[in-house]
């Protein structure tokens, strides 16, 4: 009978391997540490952690290292940018792990890179070299300048965003320069959406095209959410009707593109009868799903709240890796 069982086991686990993508199985290249599929952020202040040490012993984190749950530290934000080597931290304000195997992590940064005409802090860059202008972003709505850029999240089926990714890579900063609405064409070629909010509001003789708090297409050049979509009716957010533009500073959802997955926070915090602060995890039109002190516990800092400047959630069904736990757990007791 435990024969059987181990031979059921091994069975089990053959099928599995043949259900997982190739690239999942073995990877020889650069990978983040797998807690990061799961969650990804940064905050907006340095810190020094009392919790565990980083694998690297360096105690003060970064507003631009990209940090997981349980103190994991996915990536320092010199790693992210040394691929462009930049040998300075230049802060992250946006990110989105697209393939933690592959080290794909589409983000931004605070400051503009110190090598000159390389990339803004408005630019989308990704860790496969990608260098997207933000005027390639916004020229579906006719900005023309680079007004920054605050959240970013990937929309579209993977293979179709790797894809995209892989032929975006042939175009240098200055062809996309030249040419801003081959991006546009392009995601819609390849049925690929890149949602976004930018640092400023946009506007046209003062009338807003869009605001800094609203999230918007990169392909479509339209509002994904405005800003008083994303907060429930009893806070104040939106203009002209509303009063606010709470900003939004970090943004993620499924691939999908489901409105009601999105998660984000804001730059401003609320206070009243439904409170959030801009370092909490909200939910589209719901409120907090996640204080920014549950973010950042584990690594024992001496402030109570550091901020949240990008914010990556996985928010996909998975059921092939929920069924590997079961079969390590059936072949351990065979062999017991």
């Amino acid at each position: 009978m435990r024969k059987l069982v181990v031979w059921i086991a091994v069975g089990l686990i053959l099928v599995l391997i043949t259900l997982i993508p190739p690239g999942l199985v073995t990877s020889q290249q650069p990978s983040l540490p797998a807690e990061c599929e799961e969650l990804a952020f940064s905050i907006e202040e340095d810190f020094l952690t009392y919790g565990p040490e980083p694998p690297d012993g360096n105690p003060i984190i970064s507003d631009g290292d990209l940090l997981g749950p349980n103190c994991v530290v996915c990536a320092r934000n010199l790693d992210l940018v040394g691929l462009f080597d930049v040998p300075a931290d230049l802060g992250l304000d946006a990110a989105d792990v697209i393939d933690v195997e592959g080290y794909l992590v589409a983000f931004s940064t605070e400051l503009n890179s110190p090598n000159v005409g390389q990339f803004t802090a408005g630019d989308l860059l990704v860790t496969d070299g990608n260098i997207i202008p933000n005027v390639a972003l916004t020229d579906p709505f006719g900005a023309g300048y680079d007004i920054g850029l605050d959240a970013l999240h990937f929309v579209g089926a993977m293979d179709n965003i790797l894809a995209f990714l892989d032929e975006a890579k042939q175009m240098t900063r200055d062809d996309w320069l030249a040419s801003p609405g081959t991006l546009a064409q392009m995601l819609a070629r390849y049925e690929v959406d890149i949602w976004f909010s930018t640092e400023e509001t946009f506007k046209i003789v003062d009338v807003p095209v869009f605001l800094d708090g609203d999230l918007l297409s990169a392909r479509d050049g339209v509002i994904v959410a405005g800003n008083n979509d994303l907060l429930p009716l009893s806070v104040p957010a939106g203009i002209p009707n509303r009063g606010v533009d709470f900003g939004l500073d970090a943004v993620t959802g499924n691939r999908a593109g489901d409105e009601g997955w999105i998660r984000f926070s804001t730059e401003l915090l609320y206070e009243d009868e439904l409170n959030f602060t801009d370092g909490d995890v909200l939910k589209y039109g719901n409120g907090v799903i996640r204080t920014n002190q549950s973010l950042v516990l584990c690594f024992e800092p001496k402030a109570d709240f550091l901020g949240l400047d990008a914010l990556h959630m996985a928010l996909e069904e998975r059921p092939t890796r929920l069924y590997v736990p079961v079969i390590l757990k059936i072949v351990e007791e065979a062999f017991q």
